[in-house]
């Protein structure tokens, strides 16, 4: 029915709400029936003589309602919220269903029958060991724990013996054990200016001072790495050199060899954060594989597998250094849990882990797709293998602003303030495609994005 427009003008509620309560009320009379079709939203948006941004964000609180379900090249169509049943039956029998945190970066999550099947499989098949997986363990360098962390490590092209292989309960902690490790109070960290905000937070935490260096098109420059450890008191060059988060920029071999052969003239250690590595398909070494001496790596299963396989990876440059992060990583928190441990190390070994990363990278690569013809008339950065993008603004936008009139879509954004270090603040988003959403339901919010992008704020006012 695409005939249908809402009459609004018996609401005192914001226009974009009033849209989704016009649905509901003519859902609920039989003027629209489940298998309907809507309007376009620019079709709606001149009728109503409304701005594009608010059809759209009254689209979205309908879907948020299970009122409306969009199709990829088709449009959207009235379902009926009795098809979110299985939501709240779930609910009832202590199933979780909470909301994804969107201000994280999120991997896109399975969503075939069989892949589900088989990680459920491997999941019960732990109850057979259980019990000794609830106490507290130390993991030796014969367990099979540090046998397939090195398999699933040499993906990326790094070399390490299980003995000199430990855990940590995410990356984020492993990070945050490290740095204790090696500075104190007041020492200074060196990152590029534009960095995973994670790391300013420990940092802020840990009273250290964090140096942003300026970048170019290949990553941090070496000059101004040089220029800062000749001043002095630098305890480390922190990188996230691959898929970098937010600037999706992968540091070229070269620019690696640069700022190894610096740091090493220096005696400046590498802490190297490798969450995205496994993602990439056109493999770089990991610094810690041209100098592992000098490095501290630290590779995450969150972003390749799942978020919430809080279970990171770190090889540190000798055995001084690693007993020094077993001791800060211990006061910290005790040890990773040994469920964590044991269901990735039975997803390593049987195929399960391989399976999901692939569908990661698969699916990653089809949204991508969906974002170069949709933002193909904007600046943004990306790369194939990866789930997030970092889109520069333009039109007057600014990131605050942005973000608030696209909250209500299915796709993660963080403002760029967040990520600066020094230098002007970037007037860009961070924006995560990846998360519990279906792949038709991103296609529907990068249409709403790149209409937003081409209206001006003060055309796209929330309330009217």
């Amino acid at each position: 029915m695409t005939s249908w427009y809402p009459d609004l003008s018996g609401s005192a509620a914001p226009r974009y709400i009033a849209i989704a309560d016009a649905i509901e009320a003519d859902l609920k009379s039989g003027r629209l029936a489940p298998g309907d079709k809507l309007p376009a939203q620019r079709q709606l948006a001149e009728r109503l003589d409304l701005d594009f941004t608010t059809v759209a964000r009254g689209y979205a609180e309908a879907r948020r309602r299970g009122l409306l379900a969009a199709r990829v090249g088709s449009g959207s169509f009235v379902t009926s919220p009795e098809s979110t049943a299985d939501t709240s039956a779930g609910e009832a029998h202590g199933r979780r269903t909470a909301d994804a945190d969107f201000s994280m970066n999120l991997p896109p999550e399975p969503d075939t029958a069989a892949l589900r099947a088989r990680m459920q499989d491997s999941y019960r098949a732990l109850a057979a060991d259980l019990v000794p997986l609830l106490r507290y363990q130390s993991f030796s360098a014969t367990d099979p724990d540090r046998r397939m962390a090195q398999v699933w490590l040499g993906k990326v092209g790094l070399s390490a013996q299980p003995d000199s292989i430990h855990f940590a309960p995410g990356a984020q902690a492993a990070l945050g054990a490290v740095l204790t490790a090696i500075t104190d109070p007041g020492d200074r960290i060196a990152c590029e200016a534009v960095t995973y905000p994670g790391i300013r937070s420990l940092c802020g935490q840990l009273r250290l001072e964090l140096t942003g260096l300026p970048m170019d098109r290949d990553g941090p420059a070496p000059d101004a790495f040089e220029t800062t450890c000749r001043e002095g008191g630098l305890k480390a060059l922190y990188l996230n050199p691959t898929i970098n988060n937010p600037t999706t920029r992968t540091l070229p071999f070269q620019r690696r060899l640069d700022l190894i052969a610096i740091a090493r003239c220096h005696g400046v250690p590498i802490l190297e954060d490798d969450a995205y590595g496994q993602l990439c398909r056109d493999k770089v070494q990991p610094m810690a594989a041209i100098a592992p001496e000098l490095t501290w790596y630290v590779g995450s299963l969150s972003k390749s597998l799942g978020a919430g396989l809080r279970l990171a990876h770190v090889v540190p440059p000798d055995q001084n250094a690693a007993w020094r992060f077993t001791r800060a990583l211990r006061t910290a928190s005790i040890m990773v849990s040994p469920l964590t441990v044991a269901l990735a190390t039975r997803w390593i070994g049987d195929g399960t882990a391989e399976a999901l990363l692939t569908h990661v990278r698969q699916e990653s690569s089809a949204r991508q797709a969906l974002a170069n013809r949709h933002l193909a008339d904007h600046k943004f950065a990306a790369d194939p293998n990866g789930f997030h993008l970092w889109l520069e603004l333009g039109n007057g936008w600014t990131p605050s602003a942005f973000t608030s009139q696209i909250r209500p879509q299915p796709v993660g954004l963080v403002e760029g303030d967040a990520f600066a270090v020094s230098g002007p603040v970037p007037n860009a988003v961070r924006l995560c495609l990846g998360g519990p959403h279906t792949r038709t339901q991103i296609d529907t919010a990068l249409s709403v994005l790149a209409g937003t992008l081409v209206t001006p704020p003060q055309s796209a006012a929330t309330y009217f």
